[in-house]
């Protein structure tokens, strides 16, 4: 899955790859050693669904509701992955990471982009209802 809206956290509500975690928070992240368990599955959907409503209440001019800010701010508490840039270039990490580490990266990137400039150009897509950032048009 190609980044989708630019942001890990938005690209999260995107259903591909959902059966698989440790694949649909790879090609979210971009990191490749995620180890997952059956008891990751219901964290990562709960951090999804506080993203996916924080980021239709953004849509509509409101703030994150307190369980929804509590949550991301409670996965964004654990420390996230340590990056390492491979000799190939690409970005990567030095050991197997697990879920809760990944649902910190992703929760960091919500509470940047909610409790951001950018939490004002949160839109709704019309056709799917999924959000996305709205960039204005550049002139050169």
């Amino acid at each position: 899955m190609a980044a989708l809206t630019g942001r890990m956290s938005l690209d999260l509500l995107h259903p591909a790859g959902a059966q698989d975690p440790a694949r649909w928070l790879g090609a979210v992240t971009g990191l490749d050693s995620i180890t997952t368990t059956a008891a990751d599955i219901a964290p990562v959907h709960a951090l999804r669904d506080s993203v996916r409503r924080t980021a239709a209440r953004a849509a509509a001019g409101a703030p994150a509701s307190i369980v929804d800010r509590l949550a991301l701010n409670a996965a964004a508490a654990v420390t996230p992955p340590r990056p390492v840039l491979r000799p190939d270039g690409r970005r990567s990490v030095d050991r197997p990471v697990p879920v809760p580490e990944v649902l910190s990266l992703l929760a960091r990137d919500a509470i940047d982009l909610f409790g951001g400039p950018l939490a004002a150009r949160i839109r709704m897509c019309a056709g799917c209802g999924l959000p996305y950032v709205a960039w204005p048009a550049r002139h050169c």
